[in-house]
Formats: structure tokens, sequence, C-alpha cells
């Protein structure tokens, strides 16, 4: 299970590098990145 969880978090981080790179506007990085923090605090918290 953690292995899977660990995966999928992985897969989201590098979609997302992969999103800001791609659009390369500086407001929606800042979006990405604050977006990117809270899925990880909520998987943190569910764990």
């Amino acid at each position: 299970m953690n292995f899977m969880k660990g995966v999928m978090i992985g897969s989201l981080i590098t979609a997302g590098t992969m999103m800001m790179y791609s659009e390369g506007v500086d407001n929606s990085k800042k979006m990405l990145v604050k977006k990117g923090k809270q899925i990880a605090k909520k998987v943190r918290n569910n764990m």
C-alpha cells in the first residue's frame, strides 16, 4: 500500500513539474506549487 502511495505521489509531482516547465507563466507556477503542497499535506495526514 505504501509503495502505491509513493508511486502516486511521485507521478503527481512529475506531472506538476512538467506542466510548470511547459507553460512558463509565473502565476500558474505559483498556483501549481501551492496546490501540490496542499495535496502532499492531505496525503501525509491520511497516512
